[in-house]
């Protein structure tokens, strides 16, 4: 089996070693999903702060979108927290 280990090519032939390899990349992922759900529920936590102690200058504007080539699609948010008015 052939896997990429910091950028290098591994290649690992012995079962137990599989085994043992792919236990502490599932364990990797499971942490990384965790501290991913702890970031965003701190992010959503200071974006509910500012969206009521910030002093909002909203802006409007435009962008254009590749999902669909969807052009001039109308965004608002403010130009001091960066939070979308939704």
């Amino acid at each position: 089996m052939n896997i990429v280990i910091n950028g290098c090519f591994v290649q690992i032939s012995d079962l137990p070693d599989i085994i043992a390899f792919k236990k502490k990349t599932y364990q990797q992922i499971v942490n990384i999903r965790e501290e991913l759900k702890d970031k965003e529920d701190n992010l959503k936590i200071a974006e509910e702060y500012l969206l009521v102690n910030c002093e909002h200058n909203w802006v409007t504007d435009s962008i254009d979108s590749m999902k669909g080539y969807k052009q001039s699609i109308p965004i608002k948010y403010c130009t001091e927290c960066e939070l979308n008015a939704g």
